[in-house]
């Protein structure tokens, strides 16, 4: 099989959501794509996961929720990730900083296992510039790491892109 350019990718993704036929995404697919992400090597530089040591628990349970990703760092410390999907709205993204903390704090209690506790957002653009920027100001007046995220729409459209270009090869026996 060739590989597929970026460029073809970027115009199929382009045609799907001109044609509005790119499959609607949850946060579970935010997840999923990070978990994608980290399994290619493609780190944001923002968490320090700089070994393989390091591990990545996905939908970790606590006492007062659920975290939707935290990062155990091979020196002691913690990344705990908290996932929203911006397409659902402002308030809601915003929340998730709260829920970020909630789950910090309850990782940080534990300091005779874990040396330190980074609280993280990550998020889809909710499709208004203002608002994100609202919403990365506010994660770095609550100290709270930055991710953010394109929106769903976009990522959703890319990924049917691929899958639609690998599946036309296969066909074609390319």
């Amino acid at each position: 099989m060739t590989a597929i350019n970026f460029g073809e990718v970027e115009a199929r993704t382009e045609l799907i959501l001109s044609e509005r036929r790119n499959p609607p995404g949850l946060e579970s697919d935010i997840v999923r794509m990070f978990k994608e992400q980290c399994i290619t090597g493609h780190f944001d530089d923002r968490i320090p996961m700089l070994c393989a040591e390091d591990t990545i628990t996905y939908e970790f349970s606590v006492k007062a929720g659920r975290a939707d990703i935290v990062i155990f760092h091979i020196d002691g410390s913690a990344s705990v990730i908290e996932v929203k999907d911006g397409s659902n709205g402002y308030n809601h993204v915003v929340a998730g900083i709260g829920q970020a903390a909630l789950y910090a704090v309850q990782f940080g209690m534990r300091r005779d296992i874990l040396t330190r506790v980074r609280k993280c957002l990550l998020w889809t653009s909710t499709g208004d510039l203002y608002k994100d920027a609202l919403i990365e100001m506010a994660c770095i007046e609550s100290k709270t790491i930055p991710l953010p995220w394109g929106h769903i729409k976009l990522h959703m459209a890319m990924e049917q892109a691929v899958k639609e270009i690998i599946a036309e090869r296969a066909r074609d026996g390319i």
